[in-house]
């Protein structure tokens, strides 16, 4: 008890105390970096279970200098937030505040200056019994002014866990931000992107009836999608028939438009957000079909860079047969080809076997493909950026097939020959005149075939990855029909049974020179596997290839004994086991540059390093390549690495851009879907001005020259 009256000064001071406990346990301490202080803070003093916790990043910008909005505009990046929080408690998106609009000479930002929250909400489990959350955040930006500064900062701050909470003293930073965040409504927003411009109309319903009543002054359009509105085009807003029509000019980067938009109309203190679903004009259509109907990809230059949600299903259904059909020619494909021409050679004057040749070759075909479409659409239906091929990024799927074909030429060179039981699989399975030899040749030529491409396969293939699911297996089963027309032809024709050679001792020296195409294509595999996974890895495959030529030999010893075999068959089985083994468990490396890579014509690929060179209004060429992909590789080596191609290069000032698929990538598979694309290749010319080009998927060196020939000169220092 006090023996007078407190002074008023004390009290004070107690008040302050008692004020400034609770708020010292809602922040995280204090972060300076570059032109920004940064901290972690929460809404209230406390977690309550069974409520939503608000937490956020509050950003103190020096004047002049901002961070980015989620669509950072026409440069930036946005700030990205990653939480570390105890089991049972996730956070969620970044509720963004409305972002200001910020000029920058000819270009326009969307972003925050000066002082700005970016919440997030956590929801508590009702039945939380800790007394305390612990929470940890790693937070990246890039702050600009007229220079641009990357950074980022790693924020800690733990809060009790109580009955019930009070605000902290960043509870009135929460109530501004919650303030500015933009109103979702649902309306039926439609949007057509034409050389002319975008056009976008919203009906005027729900609030944004009560709020446009009085005009559009103050108003103006953010997109949140990038790359299809220009940026720093102001909107033209006119009201009309009930809705507001905004037209806006479309984005030099523009690619193809999305099935919807996500766009922010705002004045600043109020905003409102909304999807808007792409109706492309009838003028368009009748453009996109007619280029999609004569396609010459071989000859000219691709300049239809539409989605692959404008081709229709009878479209995409002959580029897929006609590309599976090509895919034939392949070189991936010709080792599997040769494997069923010694069946078919050996059954040619069999017409009712020939048959069955080609009925379970194409069954084998079409299981496979369909097989491999199902988990790819199902992969992708959860959230997985993957596309044709994307099997081939798998390093232990590499090794297993390199084994299998390298086991398979080493039987062709006589080493070992496959009979019964479970050693047998592989070869056995795809050797012989049977019904099972035959569907199993068909499984391998699907499995050979993912890494290559084919003219047309691009496009329907694209297609497909956006259409139903039914539709979408359609469009893979006729690529499917297209592999295996040239074998089901010879089956259902005998007059083209017959112009092949009659069987003869000649077919062994055959096959055994088909052993040579097997191990050229084990050669490229265990590059492949690598380049995956660095040296120590591949050597790891290589000790795998010597256990399966000694399981191979021990096998060959074990033949035709009568006693003592058991021991080599149980040998030559761990010998397998290790093969497979030993490239599946070795350690792998993070695989760096090379020397040669350092120095190579091109720059790496990541979506920051492509912005900045369009910002600076260079022209680019964009090459996505994977290492397992003989297409890409076969155009590198034709046309995109000769002294020629380097200096048409420098003659028109062209940035090379090469991004590597072959490991899962999310920001190039983003890339190639904006292309209406699901696998590599895909090379992109971007001139300084104008429309990208899409050029065919088979360079040769006149069509690379041709496309750099047509933009201007570079300028003089330039």
């Amino acid at each position: 008890m006090f023996a007078s009256p407190p002074s008023p000064l004390f009290a004070l001071g107690l008040l302050a105390a008692l004020v400034s406990a609770p708020v010292a346990a809602a922040e995280s301490e204090l972060l300076h970096t570059d032109h920004l202080r940064s901290r972690l803070v929460a809404a209230s003093d406390a977690a309550v279970p069974g409520q939503t916790l608000k937490l956020g990043l509050l950003l103190q910008h020096d004047t002049g200098w901002h961070t980015y909005w989620k669509n950072p505009g026409d440069s930036g990046l946005p700030t990205r937030m990653d939480f570390a929080l105890p089991d049972g408690l996730a956070a969620g998106e970044i509720e963004w505040p409305l972002p200001e609009r910020q000029p920058a000479g000819g270009l326009v930002n969307f972003g925050y200056s000066y002082e700005e929250l970016l919440p997030v909400s956590v929801t508590l489990p009702a039945d939380l019994s800790a007394e305390s959350i612990a929470i940890a955040l790693k937070a990246s930006w890039l702050i600009c002014e007229l220079e641009c500064i990357p950074g980022s900062g790693e924020y800690r701050l733990e809060l009790p866990v109580a009955r019930f909470t009070e605000p902290s003293a960043h509870a009135e930073a929460f109530a501004r931000a919650a303030a500015r965040q933009a109103r979702a409504v649902e309306v039926d927003a439609r949007y057509s992107a034409e050389k002319s411009g975008v056009r976008i109309a919203i009906p005027l319903a729900g609030p944004l009836a009560e709020t446009f009543a009085a005009g559009t002054a103050g108003w103006t359009l953010m997109p949140a999608t990038p790359q299809v509105l220009a940026n720093a085009d102001p909107p033209r807003f006119a009201l009309e028939d009930g809705q507001l029509r905004i037209e806006v000019a479309r984005s030099e980067f523009f690619a193809g438009a999305p099935e919807r938009i996500e766009l922010l109309l705002s004045n600043g203190e109020r905003g409102y957000t909304m999807f808007a679903r792409h109706k492309a004009d009838a003028s368009s259509e009748a453009t996109a079909a007619g280029a999609a109907s004569t396609p010459d990809p071989s000859r000219s230059i691709d300049r239809n860079t539409n989605s692959g949600a404008q081709v229709g299903l009878w479209l995409a259904l002959v580029l897929a047969f006609a590309g599976g059909l090509v895919l034939n020619l392949m070189p991936c494909v010709f080792p599997v080809l040769s494997l069923k021409a010694l069946g078919a050679i050996e059954s040619a004057h069999d017409a009712a076997e020939m048959r069955r040749h080609g009925f379970w070759y194409t069954l084998g075909v079409l299981a496979s493909v369909l097989l491999v479409a199902s988990i790819l659409l199902a992969l992708r239906a959860g959230g997985e950026a993957i596309g044709w091929g994307f099997q081939l990024q798998e390093p232990g799927f590499v090794a297993a097939i390199a084994l299998l074909l390298f086991a398979m030429g080493l039987s062709f060179s006589g080493l070992y020959e496959f009979g019964a039981g479970i050693t047998g699989l592989g070869q056995q399975l795809t050797e012989g005149g049977g019904r099972r030899g035959a569907f199993f040749t068909g499984v391998l030529a699907c499995v050979v075939a993912s890494p290559c491409t084919a003219p047309f396969m691009g496009t329907a293939l694209g297609a497909a990855l956006v259409l139903p699911a039914h539709e979408a297996l359609l469009v893979f089963a006729f690529l499917a029909l297209g592999l295996a027309f040239p074998m089901l032809l010879l089956g259902y024709v005998p007059a083209l049974a017959r112009l092949l050679p009659r069987p003869g001792a000649w077919m062994q020296t055959f096959r055994e020179l088909l052993a040579f195409p097997l191990y050229l294509t084990v050669l490229w595999l265990a590059w492949v596997f690598g380049r995956q996974t660095g040296m120590l890895a591949l050597t790891a495959l290589g000790a795998g290839f010597i256990a399966v030529a000694f399981a191979l030999w021990l096998l060959r010893r074990a033949q035709g004994r009568e006693s003592g075999a058991l021991p080599l068959h149980a040998l030559a089985v761990l010998a397998l086991i290790s093969a497979l083994a030993l490239p599946l468990l070795a350690p792998r490396e993070t695989v760096a540059a090379s020397g040669s890579e350092a120095k190579a014509l091109h720059e790496p690929w990541t979506p920051s390093r492509f912005a900045a060179h369009r910002a600076e209004g260079r022209p680019v060429l964009v090459n996505m390549t994977a290492d397992w992909c003989i297409t890409c590789l076969a155009n590198e080596r034709v046309a995109l690495s000769s002294s020629a191609f380097a200096e048409a290069l420098e003659a028109r000032g062209v940035v090379y851009l090469k991004g590597d698929w072959t490991r899962q990538d999310a920001d190039i598979t983003a890339y190639l879907e904006s292309f209406g694309r699901s696998g590599v290749p895909l090379y992109v010319l971007y001139p300084a001005q104008g429309e990208p080009i899409v050029l065919p998927q088979l360079l040769t060196p006149a069509i690379v020259r041709e496309a750099l020939e047509a933009l201007p000169p570079a300028a003089a220092g330039g």
